[in-house]
């Protein structure tokens, strides 16, 4: 059942989690919106009021973008050509690129948006992608992402919207930007996505770690709900009595950023509820959900359930994923962040934010009066691609798109495969020097360096040894520490690094950087003193 919630309730309720800025945020309209009773406008006027160029100024007439079926598609083709490819030959003149294009064409793969496309309302035309949009998005783009919000994650309240934005780090600019103040505290994972703490901290805001479990544990992985329970709990008395009780959470529940956790679906009932219990709003971005993983096998490292069929489109989206707290989201709490970065492209800086209607209304008005619409070709590329591959779904968008999504999953989880099977061939790893801490979704593996076998007397700076080594090994990474919001609380457990699988080349890449990575530590086990 879903709970219904109207304007009113969620403007009373809400108002206060609004900062000082936000009710002074209103854009100085110098156009019509309504006409007096009794003025009746003309049928067909002549507009002379818009300050936006007539679309047949626009140089552009058509693009064409030749889209293919899987990850790594052009690595099949019978030659490479210094236009298509960056390190490509082309093969003595053979390379013919008119045919190319023609055959791409007759293949039907190629994804045409032209300056008009009244043939198909789904596609957005050129006339409409560079021309001034609405702020909260164009309407193909809204649609979509609107379906695929209520197929897989329909919030539990009926009054909640979609607007787009120009990649998840402005999504959290502008959410940040309508909630944070001087006297706001906000609740956040040990480590995190730091550029977040920085949006926090520029409005005001006092970002304040909650202590998160990295393990194998699958019922115990992320923030720890009995630490976050006992420190809300007893607010006043604690170590942060100084501060207003939080009013923001900001989580990352799904591969979390850096340390590749998931919160369980039980644990995320346990959060919800003590926001709840404490009237905190929830700031879940989630860039890497879709990214989901199965278990390493150890016995069949290449064992990929992606790519043998196992897992199916169903299977997928009912056992795989893990769901929003959208989904058990009652009053209208959870702000979810979306974005096409890692499963479609990040340079198209395009995302999406989900919350309840009055707090979008807000979002979008600061958006009136700084960056507008999210990019108009980025919205055309993604829609007119995503309408093209619904042709051989009949018609429906969100399986088209998944079942891409799906793909970049299995080739993530080869990529893992590769990485753990490399790296637990290691001398350093089969003595014990290092653990890895399997991820369950998303980039990135934490790595535990196992300095303790040292007695350190400072693991921060034991941690900046490894770190150099590592970089004089040809190996780099990112220190745990550096991405801690408190690292005096987090002491104890930031021995840890963070390497990601995604950015390499090949495998023979990511063999490469796991011998790098294995003999770099045993050097340090062998040259570090205190």
């Amino acid at each position: 059942m879903v709970v219904k919630i109207d304007d009113k309730t969620l403007e009373e309720h809400y108002s206060k989690f609004l900062n000082r800025q936000t009710d002074r945020r209103v854009l100085l309209q110098f156009w019509d919106d309504f006409l007096p009773e009794g003025v009746k406008p003309h049928p067909k006027p002549c507009i002379l009021a818009a300050g936006m160029p007539n679309e047949g100024l626009f140089p552009v007439e058509s693009v064409h973008l030749n889209v293919v079926d899987r990850p790594f598609q052009h690595n099949d083709y019978p030659f490479k050509s210094g236009k298509l490819h960056r390190n490509g030959d082309d093969g003595e003149g053979t390379f013919d690129e008119k045919e190319y294009v023609k055959s791409k064409v007759d293949e039907g793969t190629m994804v045409d948006i032209w300056r008009y496309e009244p043939s198909n309302p789904e596609n957005i035309p050129i006339a409409r992608a560079l021309q001034y949009g609405d702020t909260k998005g164009l309407p193909q783009i809204l649609k979509f992402t609107k379906e695929l919000v209520t197929y897989l994650n329909k919030p539990a309240y009926d009054n909640w919207d979609i607007m787009m934005a120009n990649g998840s780090s402005d999504s959290l600019s502008k959410v940040f930007t309508i909630l944070s103040d001087e006297d706001v505290t906000v609740l956040m994972e040990e480590f995190t996505f730091t550029p977040t703490i920085s949006n926090v901290t520029s409005c005001g805001g006092i970002p304040i770690p909650l202590k998160c479990d990295i393990t194998d544990d699958p019922k115990e992985q992320g923030i720890n709900v009995a630490y976050m329970t006992e420190l809300l709990d007893n607010w006043t008395t604690g170590p942060y009595s100084h501060l207003s009780k939080p009013k923001l959470l900001y989580t990352i529940p799904t591969g979390q950023n850096p340390t590749g956790m998931t919160q369980c679906v039980e644990k995320r009932k346990q959060i919800y509820a003590l926001c709840e219990k404490h009237d905190i709003i929830i700031v879940e971005d989630d860039p890497y959900g879709y990214l989901t993983f199965l278990p390493y096998d150890q016995t069949n490292p290449m064992k990929n359930l992606y790519t043998d069929g196992t897992i199916t489109y169903d299977k997928y989206c009912k056992e795989i994923l893990t769901p929003s707290y959208l989904t058990i989201d009652t009053s209208g709490r959870v702000i979810r962040l979306e974005t096409f970065s890692k499963v479609f492209a990040p340079g198209i800086r395009l995302s999406f934010i989900v919350a309840n209607s009055f707090i979008l209304d807000k979002i979008s008005k600061y958006a009136d009066i700084s960056v507008r619409g999210a990019c108009g070709i980025s919205q055309a590329m993604t829609a007119n691609i995503i309408e093209k591959w619904s042709h051989a779904f009949e018609g429906d968008h969100v399986k088209a798109w998944l079942s891409w999504v799906m793909k970049i999953a299995g080739e993530y989880t080869r990529r893992r495969n590769v990485l753990f099977q490399a790296l637990e061939s290691t001398p350093a790893f089969k003595d014990g020097l290092f653990d890895l801490v399997e991820p369950s979704a998303g980039m990135f593996v934490s790595v535990v360096v196992n300095i303790d076998k040292l007695n350190v007397t400072d693991r921060l700076k034991a941690m900046d040894a490894v770190n150099y080594t590592l970089i004089e090994e040809g190996c780099i990474v990112i220190l745990g520490y550096r991405m801690a919001v408190d690292r005096k609380f987090s002491y104890d457990r930031s021995n840890f690094l963070r390497i990601t699988f995604a950015m390499a080349p090949d495998d023979e890449h990511l063999q490469t950087a796991a011998e790098r990575l294995g003999k770099g530590i045993e050097r340090f086990f062998k040259e570090y003193k205190n």
